[in-house]
Protein backbone atom coordinates (compact mmCIF):
# COMPACT_ATOMS: atom_id res chain seq x y z
CA UNK A 1 0.00 0.00 0.00
CA UNK A 2 2.29 2.49 1.03
CA UNK A 3 4.19 1.60 -2.35
CA UNK A 4 1.04 2.64 -4.23
CA UNK A 5 0.89 5.73 -2.49
CA UNK A 6 4.12 6.78 -2.71
CA UNK A 7 3.38 6.74 -7.03
CA UNK A 8 0.37 8.47 -6.50
CA UNK A 9 1.87 11.50 -4.60
CA UNK A 10 5.33 11.62 -6.77
CA UNK A 11 3.09 11.63 -9.82
CA UNK A 12 0.71 14.12 -8.51
CA UNK A 13 3.92 16.59 -7.74
CA UNK A 14 5.00 16.15 -10.97
CA UNK A 15 2.14 16.86 -12.99
CA UNK A 16 1.67 19.56 -10.68
CA UNK A 17 5.09 21.01 -11.53
CA UNK A 18 4.14 20.26 -15.11
CA UNK A 19 1.19 22.92 -14.63
CA UNK A 20 2.77 25.43 -12.72
CA UNK A 21 5.51 25.86 -15.18
CA UNK A 22 3.02 26.42 -18.38
CA UNK A 23 2.03 29.82 -18.63
CA UNK A 24 5.27 31.27 -18.30
CA UNK A 25 7.43 33.87 -20.48
CA UNK A 26 10.12 31.74 -22.21
CA UNK A 27 13.83 32.16 -20.79
CA UNK A 28 15.34 35.10 -21.99
CA UNK A 29 19.22 35.51 -20.45
CA UNK A 30 20.12 38.60 -19.24
CA UNK A 31 23.43 38.97 -22.66
CA UNK A 32 23.40 39.58 -25.60
CA UNK A 33 25.35 37.56 -28.21
CA UNK A 34 27.02 38.56 -31.52
CA UNK A 35 30.07 37.34 -33.66
CA UNK A 36 32.30 39.10 -35.96
CA UNK A 37 35.97 39.24 -37.32
CA UNK A 38 39.13 40.10 -35.83
CA UNK A 39 40.53 43.02 -38.05
CA UNK A 40 43.02 44.67 -36.29
CA UNK A 41 44.78 45.40 -32.68
CA UNK A 42 46.10 48.26 -31.52
CA UNK A 43 49.44 48.71 -30.02
CA UNK A 44 50.12 50.79 -26.99
CA UNK A 45 51.60 49.02 -24.26
CA UNK A 46 54.45 47.22 -23.96
CA UNK A 47 52.56 44.21 -22.05
CA UNK A 48 51.01 43.62 -25.52
CA UNK A 49 48.40 41.53 -23.74
CA UNK A 50 47.01 44.85 -22.40
CA UNK A 51 46.27 46.12 -25.83
CA UNK A 52 42.87 46.59 -27.39
CA UNK A 53 41.86 43.63 -30.15
CA UNK A 54 39.43 45.46 -32.91
CA UNK A 55 36.13 43.33 -33.80
CA UNK A 56 34.05 43.83 -36.87
CA UNK A 57 30.46 42.64 -35.65
CA UNK A 58 29.07 41.43 -39.04
CA UNK A 59 28.84 37.74 -38.99
CA UNK A 60 25.29 37.22 -38.04
CA UNK A 61 22.90 39.16 -40.80
CA UNK A 62 21.24 40.29 -38.24
CA UNK A 63 23.27 41.95 -35.78
CA UNK A 64 22.48 45.68 -34.68
CA UNK A 65 24.61 48.30 -34.90
CA UNK A 66 26.35 48.45 -31.69
CA UNK A 67 29.90 50.09 -33.42
CA UNK A 68 31.25 52.80 -35.84
CA UNK A 69 32.56 52.11 -39.44
CA UNK A 70 35.99 52.53 -40.16
CA UNK A 71 39.15 52.20 -42.82
CA UNK A 72 42.00 50.47 -41.97
CA UNK A 73 44.47 49.30 -44.92
CA UNK A 74 41.98 50.51 -47.41
CA UNK A 75 39.49 48.42 -46.14
CA UNK A 76 36.17 49.46 -44.55
CA UNK A 77 33.94 47.55 -41.92
CA UNK A 78 30.83 48.69 -40.57
CA UNK A 79 30.11 47.50 -37.03
CA UNK A 80 33.63 47.79 -35.46
CA UNK A 81 34.32 47.78 -31.71
CA UNK A 82 37.16 47.33 -29.77
CA UNK A 83 37.69 44.17 -26.58
CA UNK A 84 39.85 43.83 -24.00
CA UNK A 85 40.22 40.13 -22.93
CA UNK A 86 40.37 38.30 -26.08
CA UNK A 87 41.37 34.85 -25.82
CA UNK A 88 45.22 33.62 -26.45
CA UNK A 89 43.90 31.35 -29.31
CA UNK A 90 41.71 34.46 -30.86
CA UNK A 91 44.14 36.83 -30.66
CA UNK A 92 44.66 37.19 -35.05
CA UNK A 93 43.67 38.65 -37.90
CA UNK A 94 40.79 36.92 -39.46
CA UNK A 95 39.70 34.49 -36.26
CA UNK A 96 35.81 34.75 -36.26
CA UNK A 97 34.75 34.87 -32.82
CA UNK A 98 31.42 34.96 -31.04
CA UNK A 99 30.66 36.82 -27.80
CA UNK A 100 28.38 36.94 -25.03
CA UNK A 101 28.05 40.54 -23.34
CA UNK A 102 25.85 43.00 -21.44
CA UNK A 103 27.73 46.30 -21.82
CA UNK A 104 29.39 48.53 -25.05
CA UNK A 105 30.23 51.81 -23.48
CA UNK A 106 28.06 54.57 -25.10
CA UNK A 107 30.19 57.07 -26.71
CA UNK A 108 33.51 56.18 -27.85
CA UNK A 109 37.04 55.19 -26.27
CA UNK A 110 40.18 56.68 -26.16
CA UNK A 111 43.14 54.44 -25.68
CA UNK A 112 45.23 56.79 -23.22
CA UNK A 113 48.72 56.03 -20.84
CA UNK A 114 50.50 54.36 -23.81
CA UNK A 115 54.53 53.44 -23.23
CA UNK A 116 55.29 52.42 -26.24
CA UNK A 117 57.23 54.43 -29.17
CA UNK A 118 54.51 55.99 -32.13
CA UNK A 119 51.55 54.07 -30.50
CA UNK A 120 48.38 52.71 -33.17
CA UNK A 121 45.26 53.65 -31.49
CA UNK A 122 41.25 53.39 -32.53
CA UNK A 123 38.55 55.51 -30.82
CA UNK A 124 35.71 53.25 -31.19
CA UNK A 125 33.09 52.04 -28.08
CA UNK A 126 34.50 49.00 -25.92
CA UNK A 127 32.52 45.60 -25.85
CA UNK A 128 32.89 44.18 -22.33
CA UNK A 129 33.17 40.57 -22.56
CA UNK A 130 31.26 38.07 -20.30
CA UNK A 131 32.39 34.37 -22.37
CA UNK A 132 33.55 34.38 -25.63
CA UNK A 133 34.44 31.57 -28.21
CA UNK A 134 35.51 30.84 -31.63
CA UNK A 135 33.33 30.20 -34.97
CA UNK A 136 34.23 27.12 -36.71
Amino acid sequence: MKNSFDRLLISTLLVSLVMLSCNKPPFKPDYTNAGGYVIAKETCYADVSQDYWLVDLTYYRDTPQYGDTITINTNTYTNVVKVKGLDQRLKQIGATVAFDFKTITPNKVETTGCDVTSPLTYKLKDLFIINQFEIR
